[in-house]
């Protein structure tokens, strides 16, 4: 076996057991959120509810109108972000996650709701969808592009889009020295595999996109931090909201600091004669 081919394997071989940890994790995350007793105090509540609500908002916002377009949930989770996509007006909505638990559960969701027909579920890994070639009008995720090989998932998104189209994700930021200190500190709530994107990171995608970002979440850090000391969940909406109100015109104002931001809203636009 030459060189070539050994680097070959092992990296097949990385691949498909950062695959297998990643599946083992959100099962097993899956099978504890349906249970009410798992909810966390206010002090350990570090994404409350309607955190993921304002996540969604953020993207839908940006995605503009779905009616009529074909949609990609890239890493659906239990499919709460299909079935919103399909009542947006989306003409289909596929949703892949790697965790078959995830899949079971949008499924079950999906047919109780009426929307069997327009929203459809399947169990890959986004280095591996194999959706056919420019189905897509439109591409949206939450939190999964740092969970994957960036090269690989890079290739697979111009792949599954359609010319003119664009992607959306809302990926945590690796910038922030707090934000890094704390994730030192609380592995077990993320898998060994995963890693906050790097500015640099969206190099990989600018053979194949027109690639922004905007980030989101500075100031009001300093909320979860007065959450976590307090318990309080009402200290932490106070605080935040009026954290929120300072930060937005000073990230407007001063781009270069959003890279310290938790997070990050990244726009993929593919060009419509595919020429960067």
């Amino acid at each position: 076996m030459n060189q070539s081919s050994s680097q070959m394997e092992g990296k097949i071989e990385a691949l498909s057991q950062r695959h297998m940890v990643e599946e083992t994790f959100h099962d097993k995350k899956a099978q504890r959120t349906l249970k009410p007793e798992n909810r966390p105090s206010a002090r350990r509540e570090v994404y409350p509810e309607w955190m993921d609500d304002e996540h969604w908002h953020i993207l839908l916002s940006a995605a503009g109108s779905l009616r009529g377009k074909r949609v990609l949930d890239f890493g659906c989770g239990p499919g709460h972000s299909s079935r919103a996509y399909a009542r947006q007006g989306a003409a289909r909505v596929d949703g892949f996650d790697i965790a078959g638990e995830n899949i079971r559960i949008a499924e079950s969701a999906a047919e109780r709701e009426g929307l069997g027909d327009r929203v459809f579920f399947r169990r890959l890994a986004a280095e591996e969808i194999d959706y056919p070639d420019e189905s897509f009008d439109v591409v949206i995720g939450k939190a999964i592009l740092h969970h994957t090989d960036l090269d690989k998932t890079a290739w697979q998104l111009q792949r599954v889009l359609r010319p003119g189209g664009t992607a959306f994700f809302l990926e945590p930021l690796a910038h922030n020295p707090l934000l890094n200190l704390y994730r030192r500190f609380t592995p077990w709530r993320r898998t060994p595999t995963e890693k906050p994107l790097d500015v640099d990171d969206l190099d990989k995608f600018r053979a194949y996109f027109l690639v922004s970002y905007e980030g989101f979440y500075l100031f009001t850090l300093l909320a979860h931090c007065l959450q976590f000391v307090s318990g309080s969940r009402t200290v932490f909406t106070r605080t935040r909201k009026a954290l929120r109100r300072m930060e937005v015109p000073v990230l407007r104002r001063f781009p270069f600091v959003q890279r310290y931001c938790w997070s990050a809203l990244i726009v993929l636009r593919k060009p419509m004669d595919g020429v960067i």
